[in-house]
């Protein structure tokens, strides 16, 4: 009897030890750690997509909760690069990859009811498109953390990357300079974080380093282009539409401010939208039914989705899908205008 408790003891010993370590090293990024965004904050630094991992929910509550958060955003990743201005701590950016009416609603219920509040929601049209658009992103279950920190593959992988990097056993992370620039990264920070929650892409801290990206033209594949969205969109699904309708009306019930506006389009994609007869009375119907629901419930819709309008260039679409900081700001600007 006694040998058989020394043995579990002996193998919870070893598993509480591997999960310790898998914890630490974290090879996929599946934990979420508070501890950098401090330093972050403490030395004025970005935070690299590393370090972040998938827990773009943690982060997004760390990063309301450590700000005087008066307003902020929420929207897939076509938001991430409006950032709060020099020296203005009372904006932050709460979107994320993969966001939907779904998690958006999750996310809101999960915020403090702070009062005065003013809420920017970026709408992608897509979000309503159930045959193409299924992503449904969230933090991971207690359970889930335990099975990944157990995993055999996370152990492989956590015992490879200590042996390509030596300090990574004793520091979770690394204080890098990029472009002028603090970061705390690991290994590579193409990606970044500004301590708001908004997004900063390698290239533009070091373009010889990281290539600006490189925009693929529309070849009529709805299949591939953008990630296949908005392929085989046959009308705007009503329980997506009921869902943001749930995340408007508990803000209204909250006595919060919001704004509506969907994410700005270069020229040539806003024209794809527009006229191919696959997407065009979807996109017309979205059009027509967004500013309706909004207005409904007592909030305002801003029409930012011809990007040329708010003076931003082509060339300020990197991928032809998401907005640099330029326009981004373009954006923050007419929203805070037609905010009233």
């Amino acid at each position: 009897m006694r040998r058989l408790v020394l043995f579990l003891a002996i193998v919870l010993v070893l598993f509480t030890g591997a999960a310790v370590f898998d914890w630490w090293v974290d090879p996929f990024g599946q934990v979420w750690k508070p501890d950098v965004l401090s330093a972050a904050r403490a030395k004025n630094c970005l935070v690299s997509q590393e370090l972040i991992g998938d827990r773009y929910w943690a982060f997004k509550h760390d990063v309301f909760s450590h700000r005087p958060t008066r307003s902020f955003v929420v929207g897939s990743s076509r938001v991430l690069k409006m950032a709060a201005a020099p020296g203005e701590r009372s904006f932050a950016n709460l979107g994320y990859p993969g966001t939907s009416p779904k998690t958006i609603l999750a996310l809101l219920r999960s915020l403090p009811a702070k009062p005065a509040q003013t809420v920017y929601v970026g709408v992608e049209p897509f979000w309503f498109n159930a045959n193409g658009y299924n992503l449904d992103v969230g933090d991971l279950s207690p359970w889930k953390e335990l099975e990944y920190l157990l995993a055999r593959k996370t152990f492989t992988r956590a015992i490879t990357l200590s042996r390509e990097s030596a300090q990574l056993p004793l520091h979770r992370w690394r204080v890098d300079e990029l472009g002028g620039k603090c970061v705390l990264d690991r290994f590579v920070p193409a990606i970044s974080w500004r301590t708001d929650g908004s997004r900063v892409w390698g290239f533009e801290l070091d373009p010889k380093r990281f290539p600006r990206f490189t925009a693929s033209p529309f070849r009529g594949d709805l299949a591939t282009w953008r990630n296949g969205y908005y392929a085989n969109w046959q009308r705007l699904d009503p329980k997506r539409i009921q869902t943001l309708v749930d995340a408007l009306d508990l803000a209204r019930r909250r006595g919060w401010k919001v704004v509506g506006f969907t994410p700005p389009e270069p020229p040539h994609m806003l024209h794809v939208l527009e006229t191919d007869p696959r997407l065009a009375p979807q996109w017309r119907m979205f059009t027509e039914t967004m500013p309706k629901l909004f207005r409904q419930r007592g909030f305002r819709w801003v029409d930012t989705s011809n990007g040329a309008q708010l003076g931003c260039k082509p060339s300020d679409f990197p991928d032809a899908f998401h907005s640099d900081a330029r326009c981004s700001a373009l954006l923050r600007y007419a929203l805070r205008s037609g905010a009233g």
